[in-house]
């Protein structure tokens, strides 16, 4: 203790009273100064043989106050440590991150366990060790440094992650961390160890991360990490070009996952002209602020949605080179549970190559997560097929740059209003476009050879998409078919879904549209079995109420229920509409499952409410009923 005592004065002199007061830590013997020079003399015979002494070496001088252990810097560890490390920090500005490498090495390889180990707890060696002990800490740092400018970004993240573990507080260490993680192709789980160390800071200190930390998170975020010592011009050695450059410009970006997930485009895709000119709109990169954060599309089931979102994705892949993701939520298919957000965040951050066991557990985590791994990205995001505002909310991005596409076969009111999404209403075909579509699955002769036939079944198919595709199938599979025959079928069969049957359950009519008619509630459900039993083309608030057995009021809201699922339309002010297909639809689960009396009683009470009220007509142009005289 004595020895180490008198190293810490770097050969100044100690007072014996001093020396008895540490030694003894505040607590001396009344015998304390004549045991002092006993230990002195014995201290004396080891640094000092006789023969030193005699030639006028003396190691351990006496003066008039007190004692002083003179000896060179050349013997001292600590000298020598602290020389070496300001020489490797010299070397890493210098760019010679191999030479700065090696020499912090040497330095650290002078490190036996911790500084003053035997006496850390006395008052009179605290504040040594804990300068020594900072600087080893500044040394481990100093090399981590030296192998993210060697490229050796694996080992680095080895290193800090153990510096982390061992100083979780310690910021410039999870600098350190965040910036090995990035450019080793792991830009996620880098976000995730910022928010790791955000909370910690703010948990056990209250404070937030400071400015160095904050600077790195938000390179990370514009992918703008540069390395903090670059190369010299002059280097010719292959790993030292270029380290001086943004991470956009270098090899680690390549690294960093750039999911392609969309599927396949139809080859067989024709028309929607001003769809596609309105999802363009959405993306003007000229004027970024008024662009799109996400488009919604909706429409009854088989209008093509899907078709239509992906076709558009294809085109538009190029203006989002940081990824496109795609996912069938399920909302409406034959597996019967939509996928949860839950699900979807889990599938998304591993897209972006974050590790699963690094995907925390709780939704408000994984969105925070996502959503900073996207901030300063430009990818698409489309989810297929949603059921409803809550699956879709928490896989919105938060910033602008990226789009989401969304379908559904359901208007979402709450995201147009909430979450500035735009709705875009997807209707059936037009003729032209019916025509071009089988024109493009059957050949240009088949259509032109036979018109009348062509007509005829775009009209009995009610132009939906899904529908035209089934016949035009149809056509294709069946042996020496012929166009008219088809079109003869579809006359015979009208009001029946049997041509429009298959295995698959996707081009199924009856069973694609099953997943909306599950999707009501039972009282609408109700409501559209039996509109079917109305046979005019349109059908009133009041009409449809005495058909059902119910007031106004009750009937309103289960009219928006199947207008928002698009079981059924709206052409103008009360006037609503049930399409041939799925009014065949509508009419085979009312034989189903209301029973002939059921039937004949919602009949009769709309033959009485026909009765009741004068007959109207509807103004060709303004769409207004006109009662007549």
């Amino acid at each position: 203790m004595l020895l180490i005592r008198l190293l810490l004065e770097n050969s100044r002199s100690v007072p014996v009273d001093v020396l008895c007061e540490d030694v003894w830590q505040g607590r001396p013997p009344p015998s304390a100064v004549a045991t002092l020079h006993s230990h002195v003399s014995r201290l004396r015979d080891v640094l000092e043989p006789k023969r030193s002494r005699r030639a006028g070496h003396e190691v351990l001088a006496r003066d008039s106050t007190g004692y002083a252990l003179r000896l060179p810097e050349e013997v001292r560890d600590t000298v020598h440590f602290e020389r070496l490390v300001v020489g490797a920090r010299q070397l890493l500005a210098d760019g010679r991150a191999a030479e700065a490498r090696a020499e912090v090495d040497r330095a650290l390889a002078l490190w036996r366990g911790s500084a003053f180990a035997d006496v850390e707890h006395h008052r009179f060696a605290m504040r040594e060790s804990a300068r020594l002990s900072e600087l080893q800490l500044q040394a481990v740092e100093l090399r981590t440094d030296a192998l993210l400018n060697e490229g050796e970004y694996e080992r680095a993240v080895l290193v800090a992650e153990d510096l982390t573990a061992r100083h979780p507080l310690r910021e410039r260490a999870w600098n350190l961390l965040l910036r090995a993680l990035y450019l080793s192709g792991r830009p996620a789980d880098a976000l995730q160890r910022f928010a790791e160390v955000r909370r910690r800071l703010g948990e056990e200190l209250g404070v937030d991360p400071g400015p160095e930390l904050q600077d790195t998170h938000q390179a990370i975020l514009n992918h703008d990490i540069r390395l903090p010592h670059p190369p010299p011009r002059r280097s010719t050695d292959a790993r030292h070009q270029g380290l001086g450059e943004p991470l956009r410009k270098r090899e680690p970006l390549d690294l960093i996952p750039r999911p392609a997930q969309l599927p396949a485009d139809l080859s067989t895709f024709v028309g929607r002209p001003a769809q596609l000119a309105r999802l363009w709109e959405s993306v003007d990169e000229e004027h970024p602020e008024t662009a799109a954060r996400a488009v919604l599309i909706d429409g009854v089931a088989g209008s093509g949605k899907t078709a239509l979102a992906v076709h558009w994705a294809h085109q538009a892949a190029d203006t989002f080179p940081d990824g496109q993701l795609f996912v069938n939520l399920r909302g409406y298919d034959q597996a019967g549970r939509p996928l949860s957000p839950v699900e979807v965040l889990d599938d998304f951050l591993c897209a972006f190559g974050v590790l699963l066991e690094r995907v925390p557990a709780g939704l408000d985590a994984k969105i925070a997560m996502f959503r900073s791994l996207l901030a300063g990205r430009r990818v698409l995001v489309v989810l297929d097929n949603a059921r409803d505002e809550n699956q879709v909310r928490p896989l919105l991005p938060g910033t602008r740059g990226c789009m989401v596409l969304v379908t559904s076969r359901t208007q979402l009111p709450g995201l147009i209003v909430t979450n500035d999404v735009r709705p875009m209403t997807l209707g059936v075909f037009s003729s032209e476009e019916a025509r071009q579509a089988m024109s493009q699955r059957l050949g240009a002769d088949q259509i032109e050879a036979h018109p009348e036939a062509v007509q005829d079944i775009i009209d009995l198919c009610g132009r939906l998409p899904l529908a035209l595709a089934i016949v035009a199938a149809v056509a294709q599979t069946r042996p020496n078919c012929v166009l008219t025959h088809v079109a003869d079928e579809l006359r015979r069969t009208r009001g029946i879904l049997d041509l429009f049957t298959g295995d698959d359950a996707n081009t199924n009519i009856r069973t694609v549209f099953s997943w909306s008619y599950q999707a009501l509630s039972a009282d609408a459900a109700r409501l559209f079995r039996l509109l079917s039993l109305a046979r005019g083309a349109w059908i009133s608030t009041a009409a449809a109420a005495s058909l059902a057995g119910v007031t106004i009021s009750t009937v309103k809201p289960l009219l928006r229920e199947l207008t928002r699922q698009h079981l059924l339309s709206v052409q103008c002010p009360d006037r609503y509409v049930l399409s041939g297909l799925i009014r065949a639809y509508s009419s085979e689960l009312a034989d189903s499952y209301d029973s002939a009396v059921d039937r004949r009683a919602a009949q009769a009470r709309l033959s009485r409410y026909l009765k009741t009220f004068p007959p109207v007509t509807v103004h060709p142009e303004t769409g207004m009923r006109l009662q007549r005289k």
